[in-house]
């Protein structure tokens, strides 16, 4: 099998993501907020009572599975950079194009880093983690979404819905780095941010998978 093609697999493959905090939730002690929570709340590896909840959040904390999200982080962090490593040639040449591909490789080592470095035992590190990944992601779509707009007609629609991902993720990245919620929580608003790009990358590699290349999209 191409090396491109694993790429495009490697991508599809980070729907994992929302399998591994599906899990993680599920064995979550007490009730757990999509809203109040943060995400990564699941990967911490201490119980904390409601007194030294991380965050400055009022509830108690406590995962037992926190080794399960921080094995889906470490995953998709790999998935990421081993896809944006092999699709280049999927790809059209151009400062767009090779801009988004650095930019979602670069995505990558974020979630890594807040897969390795748990948010109550490295939160310094954990934290920047996950700045980095949250802003070069969306940031990767934007540049992605206005490429394809402008390639061919065939990448128009797929265009679109790139750009429009990463439009929501950066107005949700500044939401939550101005602590402003709309109402949704602080949880919320972060599944906001980081929600649309494991949605988008998994869709690429489908596309990519099915097309073979952007490159020959026309033919």
């Amino acid at each position: 099998m191409k090396k491109t093609r694993w790429g495009a697999i490697f991508w599809f493959l980070c729907l994992q993501y929302f399998a591994g905090e599906a899990i993680s939730i599920m064995g979550w002690r007490g009730p757990y907020s999509l809203s109040e929570n943060y995400i990564s709340d699941l990967g911490a590896v201490r119980c904390v009572s409601a007194a030294s909840g991380l965050n400055g959040q009022t509830g108690a904390l406590c995962s037992p599975l926190h080794a399960v999200m921080n094995t889906s982080f470490v995953l998709q962090g790999l998935l990421i950079v081993a896809g944006a490593l092999c699709v280049g040639r999927m790809f059209p040449t151009g400062r767009l194009w090779t801009g988004a591909l650095v930019l979602t490789g670069v995505s990558g080592l974020g979630v890594l880093v807040v897969g390795l470095a748990p948010e109550d035992t490295m939160a310094p590190i954990h934290y920047l983690g996950a700045v980095e990944n949250l802003f070069c992601s969306n940031a990767a779509m934007t540049l992605m979404g206005v490429a394809m707009l402008g390639w061919r007609r065939e990448t128009r629609l797929m265009g679109a819905f790139t750009l429009c991902a990463g439009l929501i993720g950066l107005f949700g990245f500044a939401f939550l780095g101005a602590r402003v919620y709309l109402r949704l929580g602080v949880g919320g608003m972060e599944r906001v941010t980081a929600y649309p790009f494991p949605l988008w990358i998994a869709a690429m590699g489908a596309l990519l998978l099915r097309r073979g290349s952007l490159v020959r999209a026309a033919a």
